[in-house]
Parts: C-alpha cells; sequence; structure tokens
C-alpha cells in the first residue's frame, strides 16, 4: 500500500478545504437575518405611520365636532370612527392588522381620546424568536382652555337693508352657536356687540363717555387729542364726542356678555340705516375689550388684563362699504382714523379679524390693514360665504390643538 494514501493527524488538522464555504454560509445567515430585520422594521414603521395619521385626523375630527356643540358623544364617536377608518382605508394595503379603535369623548375636559393597537407579524425575523409587534397608539385632542373675550362691530348701515343684514344675523348668530354650545363650554366666552352706522348709540353709558356734553341723546363720535386712536379712560379731555345733529342707529352698545340669547336677540333687532363710521365700530369693538374701560363697564363685563395669557382677546370688524363718515376733521377721514385704531389695538395683542361682505375694492383693501394677517381676514360674497367667515373665525378662536 502507497505511503501517501493515509494522512497523518496532524496532517489532517492543517487541512483548509471546505473553509470559505463554511464561513460564507454562515455569512449568508447574517446577511438574510439583517435583511430580513430591515424588512419587518419597514412593515412596522409602515403600520404605525398610517395608524397615528388615521388617528390623529379622527381625534382631530372629534374634538372640532365637539366644540361646535351640535352632537351629542354617540355622534361624536361614530365620526370619529367614519374619519379612522376613511384615513386607513387610504393608502393600500397594511402589513398587519388592529383593533377597533376605543374612542372616548371627555365633554367636561374638553378632549377627546383614541388608543388603537396594531399587530404585525414578522417574516424572516421569526428565525430570532419574534413572531409579531404589538404597536400601541393613543391620540387627544383637546382645545387650549383660555377664554375668551370678543367685541365684534358690525355694520348696519343703510346699505346693508334687505337681504344683506338677514344674511348678516345668520353669519353672526351661527359664531355664537359655536362659541358658546348649547352644551356648555368649559372655558368662559363672552362676547360685546358694537353695532355702527354714522354713529354708535351708546345707550345708557353715552352720558359717562361723553361727560355730558353735547347733549341728551345717546349717539357718540370720536373724540380728538393725542388719545383720539387708543383706549384710553374717556373722562376729562379724552370724552367722547357728541353733538344733536348726528344720526343714530338703533341698536345699542353691548358690552361683553355670556348671555346667549340676549346676544342673539339683540342681533335679530337690528335695522339698517345711515352711512358708514366705520372707524367708530372699530373703536368701541377695542372699547368692549378694554381693561382701560373696567369703570364704565359694569362688573360682569369687565374684561381682564392685557396680557393675561388665559385669555384671548379679539375684535371683528365687518363691513360692505368705504368708511365714509367723520366728525373731528383734523383726525383724517373715517379710513385712514379706522388704520389708526387697527394699529394701536394690535400693539395690546388684541387680534383683530375683518370680514368684506360685498365690499368694493378701496374697502377691502382696508379691512386687509386692518388684521392681524392675512389669515384674519375674509371676503364674502354672497350669504353663505358670510357664514362660512364667521364660523372660519370662531374655529380659528376655539384655538384646537393636538396634544400627543
Amino acid at each position: 500500500m502507497p505511503a501517501h494514501t493515509f494522512k497523518t493527524g496532524s496532517t489532517f488538522a492543517q487541512d483548509r478545504q471546505g473553509t470559505v464555504a463554511i464561513i460564507f454560509g454562515l455569512m449568508f445567515l447574517a446577511f438574510a437575518m439583517v435583511a430580513g430585520m430591515a424588512i419587518d422594521y419597514g412593515r412596522v414603521t409602515h403600520m404605525k405611520t398610517r395608524l397615528v395619521a388615521a388617528a390623529d385626523a379622527a381625534s382631530l375630527a372629534a374634538g372640532n365636532a365637539l366644540l361646535d356643540g351640535r352632537l351629542d358623544d354617540s355622534e361624536i364617536e361614530a365620526l370619529a370612527l367614519r374619519y379612522f377608518n376613511s384615513n386607513m382605508a387610504d393608502g393600500g394595503g397594511m402589513f398587519g392588522t388592529h383593533t377597533a379603535p376605543s374612542i372616548n369623548v371627555n365633554r367636561p375636559t374638553g378632549e377627546v381620546i383614541i388608543d388603537v393597537t396594531a399587530t404585525v407579524p414578522m417574516s424572516i425575523t421569526k428565525i430570532a424568536g419574534f413572531t409579531e409587534v404589538n404597536l400601541p397608539v393613543n391620540s387627544a385632542t383637546r382645545f387650549d382652555q383660555r377664554d375668551i373675550e370678543l367685541g365684534i362691530a358690525l355694520d348696519v348701515t343703510g346699505s346693508m337693508r334687505g337681504q344683506k343684514l338677514a344674511d348678516l344675523k345668520v353669519a353672526a348668530k351661527d359664531l355664537i352657536d359655536i362659541l358658546m354650545p348649547d352644551s356648555g363650554q368649559l372655558n368662559k366666552v363672552r362676547i360685546g356687540l358694537a353695532p355702527y352706522a354714522a354713529s354708535v348709540n351708546a345707550g345708557s353709558y353715552a352720558n359717562t363717555v361723553t361727560g355730558h356734553s353735547g347733549g341728551g341723546h345717546t349717539c357718540v363720535h370720536e373724540r380728538g387729542g393725542a388719545e383720539r386712536f387708543s383706549d384710553a379712560l374717556p373722562v376729562g379731555i379724552n370724552k367722547l364726542g357728541r353733538r344733536s345733529s348726528m344720526n343714530c342707529p338703533s341698536a345699542t352698545i353691548q358690552p361683553l356678555s355670556d348671555a346667549k340669547a340676549s346676544l342673539k336677540t339683540q342681533i335679530d333687532g337690528y335695522t339698517a340705516s345711515g352711512s358708514t363710521a366705520g372707524h367708530l365700530g372699530a373703536a368701541w369693538a377695542r372699547y368692549l375689550v378694554s381693561p382701560v374701560w373696567n369703570s364704565i363697564w359694569p362688573s360682569a363685563s369687565q374684561p381682564t388684563a392685557y396680557g393675561d395669557s388665559s385669555t384671548i382677546k379679539a375684535v371683528i370688524l365687518m363691513t360692505d362699504g368705504v368708511f365714509n363718515t367723520q366728525y373731528v376733521g383734523s383726525n383724517g377721514n373715517s379710513s385712514n382714523q379706522a388704520r389708526s385704531v387697527c394699529a394701536d389695538m394690535k400693539t395690546d395683542n388684541v387680534a383683530v379679524y375683518s370680514i368684506a361682505f360685498q365690499a368694493p375694492g378701496s374697502a377691502k383693501t382696508l379691512l386687509q390693514e386692518c388684521s392681524s394677517g392675512s389669515s384674519f381676514y375674509f371676503e364674502a360674497s354672497n350669504g353663505q360665504e358670510l357664514r362660512q367667515a364667521f364660523q372660519k373665525i370662531a374655529q380659528k378662536l376655539n384655538n384646537l390643538r393636538l396634544t400627543n
């Protein structure tokens, strides 16, 4: 037998034939595991992204409905479920399953909370003993529970007669219904009304704000002097003007109030006549939310201090025409006075919303300048668009936000 037929033990131990194949096999398994984990991670991420988006959309929609106040809890839950299912149905197939969402409407706290869990089965990662991944998702929507103080300057001039005034009444009452739902709200909402035409009818406040000067009627106009565009207290040299030749709207000033029914009744009683002293509407809307005027208003209508982080102060200035009536010539025309009034109130962080209702170009320009920005300005060419403008302002004031 040839001597080379058998290998010695030491020779056998030193044989390296087949080593590369073994190493390659082990590396292939490692690469396959890494690739499988990447695939499964992508499946999990995709599922969670869709689940979070659907839950957030559902909670936001439900939160809006809760603040709107016209749906009961079961209707809000049904609305949230429709939004969730609709969003989960979009975007192609899913890599797992999910439970039915748990929807909790907490009316006392103003919250809508949605909990849902998805299960994503693993593919190659099963080799490592991971069969599935559970994904719990929570989405909660609540509104920032700040109080709202809102002064509304409404145009009741002669050009608003007929359908325009009817449209305005519906739109303004829509805003009140949203901000003051029948079901109640956690935050404190008070609204003041400043109807204006050729002047403002200060009603029982006329003597106080004019220093008992200018006759016994209740029509008031702007003041002169250094404080003519500010909210300085109307006493002494800063008292407001009054003269016997002025034409008054029949509707009077309403200080801040939370009496929803009374506010709507007052709006229903508005009639239209006279020219347009729009700067007076802007000024009085500002006076209604000004803490400087607290000695003028009854205690229940006194605004909070400027800078109070728990309170939103805002005014709405609405018109269908050019501001064309003024009384103190040295102050400038009504449009320029309105610009100055708006600029001054914005320095106190009063949010200025404006609505041009079938208004000419110059009036639109003025209202854009008066507003606190492009998202605070609205145009309406018909009654439905006017309602939408007031509704959008109410929704903005409710300040809905996503908490997680």
